[in-house]
C-alpha cells in the first residue's frame, strides 16, 4: 500500500512538472509574437532546444508510472506472486526419494533382465563372449573363485558371482568391466538374494 502511493505522489510530481514546462514554452511562444510598445516586432529569440529532450523523458516516465499505477491497481488485496517450483528431493538426504530412487533401479534392471531372457540364442557369439568373460576373471585371483556363472545370448551376457562384501570385489568389479570393454562395452549391476539366501552381483555385459 505505501509503493502504491508513492507512485502515485511520483506520477503527480512528474505530471505537475510537464504542465509547468508546457506552460512555459506555451508564453515563451506568444511572447516571441507579441508586438511591442512601438508597433515594431520584437526580434525573435533562437528557439531552445534544450527543453525538448528533457520534456520527452518527462513524457516517457510519466507514462511509465501510469502503467505501474495501472497494474498495482488491477492487482487484487493480498495477491502474492506465484510460488516457486519445489525442488527435488535429494535421494542422499531423503528417505522418501531414497525409496523411489531404488524402486525405479529395480524397475530398469527388471527390465534388462526382461530383454535379456528375450535374446535370442547366437551359438557364435555367445562362445566367444563366455570365453572373454572367464579370461578376465581367471586373471584376478581374488574374482575368480568368486565366479558363479556366465550365460550369454546374441548381445548380452548375464554374470552371476558370490557378494562376500570385501573390498577386494568391489575393487575388482571395474577392473574386469575394463578388460571385457571392448568387446562388451557396456555393463549394468545389480544386487540380489541368491537361492541359497547368500548375496550376489549380477552384471549384465551388452555389446
Amino acid at each position: 500500500m505505501r509503493r502504491f502511493s508513492g507512485i502515485l505522489c511520483v506520477v503527480a510530481m512528474i505530471s505537475a512538472g510537464l504542465c509547468w514546462m508546457v506552460y512555459r514554452s506555451v508564453r515563451e511562444q506568444a511572447a516571441r509574437a507579441a508586438p511591442d510598445a512601438v508597433g515594431a516586432l520584437r526580434p525573435e529569440r533562437p528557439h531552445d532546444d534544450a527543453a525538448s529532450p528533457q520534456l520527452l523523458a518527462m513524457q516517457r516516465e510519466l507514462a511509465e508510472l501510469r502503467h505501474q499505477v495501472r497494474a498495482q491497481a488491477q492487482r487484487e488485496p493480498g495477491e502474492t506472486p506465484p510460488a516457486e517450483p519445489p525442488r527435488a528431493r535429494d535421494p542422499r538426504t531423503d528417505p522418501e526419494a531414497r525409496a523411489e530412487s531404488e524402486r525405479a533401479r529395480h524397475e530398469a534392471i527388471a527390465g534388462v533382465d526382461a530383454a535379456f531372457r528375450g535374446e535370442a540364442m547366437d551359438p557364435r557369439w555367445s562362445a566367444t563372449a563366455s570365453s572373454t568373460i572367464q579370461t578376465a576373471f581367471a586373471s584376478d585371483d581374488k574374482l575368480r573363485p568368486l565366479a558363479r556363472g556366465v550365460e550369454c545370448r546374441s548381445r548380452t551376457c548375464r554374470v552371476e558371482i558370490a557378494d562376500d562384501g570385501s573390498a577386494e570385489l568391489n575393487k575388482g568389479l571395474p577392473e574386469i568391466a575394463m578388460r571385457v570393454g571392448r568387446e562388451l562395452p557396456n555393463a549394468v549391476y545389480d544386487r540380489v538374494q541368491g537361492a541359497d539366501g547368500t548375496p550376489r552381483q549380477i552384471i549384465y555385459f551388452s555389446r
